[in-house]
């Protein structure tokens, strides 16, 4: 099977552009051997953005890891209903980086907004998801999304502390505003 050279550059520009990310805002040492994992976005379940990332997380982890090549085929064989297609580093350390490759389908959108775009050529992205607790300019665990470990758990919990007594001194200050 031949891969457009144009869907091949696209994806390779993307995953370019998503390590620049990776190595501007996370301290995580990225490796270059990179394996790829394809997701339609509408396979994952829940009412919520939290629901929807463990639903993520949850099919991610028992997914077949992929070669470039791999992935490029099975991409181009749903080449005319790809609408978005983006990147995300779905885990990564110093043996491997994971890189998921997450589309939506033309076919899945209103019919009235399908008839304007069905002619036209998949978007590619290149994203990273920053964690709440983040202050700007501060870098983070790339594999918070996945587990993130115990340093992720612990700096959460000190965000949610944080606001949580901010919350309590505002309710403190009007009450004895009230007074």
């Amino acid at each position: 099977m031949i891969i457009p050279k144009n869907l091949k550059e696209n994806i390779q520009h993307t995953i370019d552009n998503l390590l620049k990310l990776s190595s501007i805002y996370c301290w995580n040492q990225i490796s270059p051997n990179l394996f790829f994992i394809l997701s339609d976005f509408n396979e994952f379940e829940g009412a919520n953005s939290f629901e929807r990332l463990k639903s993520r997380k949850r099919l991610n982890n028992l997914k077949t890891l992929l070669s470039l090549d791999s992935a490029l085929k099975l991409l181009h064989k749903e080449l005319y209903d790809l609408y978005d297609v983006t990147l995300y580093v779905f885990r990564a350390d110093k043996r491997k980086t994971i890189i998921e490759i997450q589309y939506f389908r033309k076919s899945h959108l209103e019919p009235d907004y399908f008839a304007k775009i069905k002619d036209n050529p998949p978007m590619f992205h290149s994203k990273i998801t920053i964690p709440v607790y983040v202050w700007e300019g501060g870098k983070f665990d790339i594999n918070w999304e996945s587990g993130g470990g115990i340093g992720h758990v612990w700096r959460n919990f000190l965000h949610k502390r944080k606001i949580k007594t901010k919350k309590e001194m505002q309710k403190l200050r009007k009450q004895k505003n009230r007074q």
